[in-house]
């Protein structure tokens, strides 16, 4: 995929947030080739394009090291998930020990990023519950968030991780290469178009498992998760079979208050404006409604310089 925005190194990511158009402006990500990282380049994309600002998605190991470095304005932007933000407030999860402050803020909610788990089109399994025993990618030791979305699959069957054959993995991409040679029987995943035909491709088809769609399973699951929601997948999913409820929650630009508002202001605008950019890059911003931008959770505030250009087009503040 070509894409005009520049994926940089850490170790080259100098970026301070400012107002003049020449000044980098840094989308902190997920790693190379996650879903994360295609938002967070789609993002920066539409930014670029809009606003005429140099903006640039910076790739790492894991969701939860770039929000310190957005906090402190290091990086002008960051995608994370609804969870991750609750973790990141609480010092919960992947920010035990570092835990995020108030200059920590909302520019946007972007789009519901639906997961799941992944298992072979030939295999029995149609639930987790099927899986007990079964050789399954865990652990995630480079991307906590992940370990958390496990928990939520797990409590959500009324399941712990010792029901499980576990194969230790860093995180998703190593979980899906394991998959794909047949070293485990069901990993986690995202449930991008792209990753799932590629999966597909290679094992001659997939199956999603179908989560626990009951108030009781709803509840363990967002106990290990907070902000996640059932979704139901559309048959057009790939690896969807018959009525597929799973698990969802909102991925939301995140910034710093000592970004500036005009860097703010312009890089929203852009976005409101952009969609049909983001949808060229991942197709789930299909699901990304303008009026829905302003989102407010609980003890997080957003930023001034989003604040100005909601109130400006009539977009309301809605938890």
């Amino acid at each position: 995929m070509l894409i005009r925005t520049t994926v940089l190194s850490i170790g080259a990511a100098v970026m301070l947030a400012g107002t003049a158009h020449a000044q980098a402006v840094g989308v902190g990500t997920g790693p190379n080739a996650s879903l994360t990282n295609r938002i967070g380049s789609a993002i920066a994309k539409v930014i670029a394009d809009g606003a005429g600002l140099n903006t640039r998605a910076v790739p790492h190991t894991s969701n939860s090291q770039h929000a310190p470095l957005v906090e402190r304005g290091t990086l002008a932007f960051g995608v994370s998930s609804s969870g991750d933000i609750v973790d990141a407030f609480a010092g919960k999860g992947a920010f035990v020990g570092h835990k995020i402050s108030s200059d920590w803020v909302i520019a946007s909610r972007m789009a519901a990023l639906p997961v799941g788990t992944l298992v072979r089109k030939d295999s029995p399994y149609r639930k987790l519950t099927d899986m007990k025993g079964k050789k399954f990618a865990c652990g995630f030791t480079a991307q906590k968030t992940v370990l958390s979305i496990l928990n939520a699959y797990l409590g959500n069957a009324g399941m712990k991780a010792a029901d499980l054959n576990c194969v230790n993995v860093p995180n998703t991409t190593a979980g899906t290469a394991q998959f794909l040679k047949g070293n485990v029987d069901g990993t986690p995943s995202s449930l991008g178009g792209s990753r799932l035909r590629s999966a597909a491709a290679k094992v001659n088809g997939i199956r999603i498992l179908k989560m626990n769609n009951t108030p009781e399973g709803v509840r363990a699951m967002q106990a290990a998760y907070p902000g996640s929601y059932l979704t139901k997948l559309s048959p057009k999913v790939i690896g969807v079979e018959g009525e597929t409820w799973t698990m969802a929650f909102d991925m939301v630009l995140m910034t710093s208050t000592k970004t500036s508002a005009d860097v703010v202001y312009n890089s929203v605008k852009a976005l409101h404006g952009g969609k049909a950019g983001l949808i060229k890059i991942w197709g789930g911003f299909r699901g990304f409604k303008q009026s829905a931008m302003a989102v407010q959770m609980d003890g997080v505030a957003i930023h001034p310089g989003a604040l100005k250009f909601y109130k400006e087009v009539g977009i309301k503040v809605a938890k």
